[in-house]
């Protein structure tokens, strides 16, 4: 988002061609993409139904007044250059708004609130892996927590000295708990990156196996792949930090 000119705020609402995490009750997570014909198609409907000035914020405050939309374009070879550099490298087929601040002091309030860019909300048809068509209300929040739509918590534990701290061992796992409870539910173990890199997604699937207890849901065993495998295997890389400088100090366990 950028407000360099007086009381606005320019920034893009859809990207053609950008991997966002989402999830639905049926098929579990997934991966949105939103081609360029299709953003033209949204901006066009959301003009002619006139949700120009239907706003709110973290999709919850409702702006009564005080905010109007000043433009609203998609990026072409026409307009690029004339666009601030942090836009100019967005693919055509962008859908870029504005907003002007008609209270200026509104603003400020926003942008300390977390305001950081925009999104829209809506009723959309995808298509899954299997073919099937699913209608979901997409508010276009990204799932950034795993536990937050699964049916269990999941952890990286570590261990401390020999003689102080909790007193983990063996190869690197995911510890999966009852949410309120934590009661434990199993382990699985974490793949390395090497075994990962070489696994398709059926295979990975097949890695988020519970040990010797009861087995999870492939749904959610597709949940934590995709959360693993996000922004080119982010997460996994992520657990693997913390195990290994949560358990550095103890000999019982296997770094990663």
């Amino acid at each position: 988002m950028n407000n360099n000119i007086k009381n606005r705020i320019l920034g893009p609402v859809m990207i053609p061609g950008k991997k966002m995490l989402r999830y639905h009750d049926e098929i579990g997570f997934y991966e949105l993409v939103i081609p360029a014909e299709a953003i033209e198609f949204y901006r066009n409907k959301f003009h002619s139904e006139k949700k120009e000035n239907r706003i709110n914020i973290q999709h919850e405050e409702t702006v009564k007044e005080g905010v109007r939309l000043s433009d609203s374009f998609l990026i072409d070879s026409n307009n690029r250059q004339s666009l601030p550099l942090e836009f100019q490298d967005l693919p055509n087929g962008t859908w870029m708004i504005e907003y002007t601040f008609e209270n200026p002091e509104l603003l400020i309030q926003y942008e300390n609130n977390g305001m950081r860019g925009f999104s829209v909300e809506g009723k959309f048809t995808i298509e899954g892996e299997d073919g099937k068509k699913y209608t979901i209300q997409e508010n276009f929040k990204r799932m950034n927590k795993l536990s937050d739509l699964l049916s269990f918590e999941i952890w990286v534990h570590g261990g401390g000295a020999e003689d102080c701290g909790r007193k983990e061992h063996g190869e690197a796992h995911f510890e999966l708990k009852e949410k309120n409870t934590r009661r434990p539910l199993g382990k699985i173990t974490m793949p390395s990156l090497e075994l990962w890199l070489k696994s398709d997604f059926k295979q990975r699937i097949e890695l988020m196996t519970v040990q010797n207890k009861a087995d999870i849901s492939k749904k959610d065993k597709k949940g934590m792949v995709r959360w693993l495998e996000l922004n080119d295997n982010e997460n996994l890389l992520i657990c693997h930090k913390e195990w290994n400088e949560s358990n550095k100090d103890n000999k019982r366990t296997t770094m990663i």
